[in-house]
Formats: structure tokens, C-alpha cells, sequence
């Protein structure tokens, strides 16, 4: 009953238009919060009737990914497991523009904590062989992520992430990846290499972090939203 009267709302003010009503930002930036502190709560406990997992802390077993970040930095690697803590620890805002359901959003993190098992393999500028295999544990600090989501209707009922994008940046790394060019003091002084260029890397090659996400998210969103409409999911966020 109440995501349905959340969707009159919305349907309401789409109808009117968005600079048409006095105080209607005020309206949706008030249901944009109240989504975004659902969300976070929903992170944490999942909805096993959808098959949402727990995001929150976040575990893969066996996850693979391949980035390239301008030539400075390439590789691939897999995690068995891989472990993220604080993903709900976010603070940030998000926006709708209810023409075309794009939802731009920014969320800030003090500090994420990701850990597990790695097999990797890479080059540092093209040239130097990167590889290792062993325990990590990385520390981003000061996270930065910001970007935007569509959903439109998958044209059989359902919805499905049209596009999609996110720049993520970081102020610091600490880094502990046990394992690099075969351990010792090649490995203590990778990290300390990584730990100074990764932030950097970020904030000068965005789109290689951008293009990992995406491939990481948009598979995993429309696999979900395949079967929900926007009453769904408007009830799994207004619960």
C-alpha cells in the first residue's frame, strides 16, 4: 500500500512537471532520502523472497575481473573470496529526474575495507610484470563515488538498467597484499607503489575504474530488475 501511494506521488508530480510546484524539489529530495536510508537497511539484512543478497558486508566467492587503466596500470585477477566492509556507511544524496527515471547519485565513504584471496597478473606502465597470489587486504580512504542510473521498462513488463555509470575516487590506500612478485621485499615495495599511484591512476584515468563497474553492476542489476516492476521495487524500498 505505501509503494503504491509513493508511485501516485511520483506519477503525480511528473504530470504537473518538476519546476512547475512550489516546494515539489522539496517533496522528492525527502522520498530520495527516505529510498536511500531503505536501501541501507536493505543492504544489510537482503530479502531472500527477491534474492537480494547482503551487500553489506559484501562476499563473493569467487569473483573475476580484467581493468586497464590508460596503459599505466593493466591486469586481470580472481578472488576466492572477496569480502567488502562498509558499504553502508555512505553519506551522500540522490536525485531523479522522473522524465527519464535517471537517478544521479554521489556517496561518500570515510573508509572501505576490502579482503579475501587474490590470483593476479598485470603490468605496471606496460612494462613491469605485476603478478602475486595470497592474502590482501586494501584500505581506501576518503571514497568518492558519483554518477547515474536509468530505468526503463525492458519491454515485456519488467525493468532493466539502460545505462549506468560511476567515477570513483579516493584520497588514500592502504595497502597489505601478501603475495607480489613472489613475496619479500618486492612484494613490501609493490605495495608501497600501489598505495601512492592507485588514487592518482583514479582521478587521471577515470574510465578505467568507470568500465570495471559497469561490467561488475549493469549484469547483476538487470538480472534482478528482470522480474520486478516499479511497484517491486518501489515495495522492496518502502517496505
Amino acid at each position: 500500500m505505501r509503494a503504491g501511494l509513493i508511485i501516485v506521488a511520483l506519477m503525480a508530480l511528473t504530470a504537473t512537471g518538476v519546476n512547475e510546484v512550489a516546494g515539489q524539489n522539496i517533496i522528492l529530495d525527502a522520498i530520495m532520502r527516505r529510498i536511500l536510508e531503505n536501501l541501507r537497511e536493505l543492504m544489510r539484512t537482503g530479502n531472500p523472497e527477491t534474492g537480494m543478497p547482503v551487500l553489506a558486508p559484501y562476499n563473493n566467492p569467487d569473483l573475476f575481473i580484467n581493468a586497464s587503466f590508460g596503459g599505466l596500470l593493466d591486469f586481470d585477477a580472481r578472488f576466492t573470496p572477496m569480502n567488502i566492509v562498509g558499504l553502508d556507511t555512505f553519506v551522500g544524496r540522490l536525485q531523479v529526474d522522473l522524465a527519464s527515471l535517471r537517478f544521479p547519485f554521489e556517496f561518500r565513504f570515510d573508509e572501505l575495507t576490502a579482503s579475501g584471496f587474490y590470483d593476479a597478473n598485470g603490468r605496471l606502465w606496460g612494462l613491469i610484470p605485476v603478478f602475486g597470489i595470497g592474502d590482501f587486504t586494501v584500505r581506501p580512504r576518503n571514497v568518492l563515488a558519483t554518477g547515474f542510473a536509468t530505468i526503463t521498462d525492458n519491454g515485456q513488463g519488467f525493468l532493466m538498467l539502460s545505462d549506468f555509470s560511476i567515477s570513483l575516487q579516493m584520497d588514500a590506500l592502504d595497502s597489505n597484499i601478501q603475495g607480489l612478485l613472489l613475496g619479500g621485499d618486492l612484494s613490501v615495495l609493490l605495495n608501497a607503489v600501489l598505495q601512492d599511484i592507485v588514487p592518482s591512476i583514479l582521478r587521471n584515468f577515470p574510465d578505467g575504474m568507470t568500465n570495471l563497474l559497469n561490467a561488475l553492476v549493469v549484469p547483476i542489476a538487470n538480472r534482478f530488475l528482470a522480474t520486478r516492476t516499479m511497484e517491486d521495487l518501489m515495495g522492496l524500498l518502502f517496505p
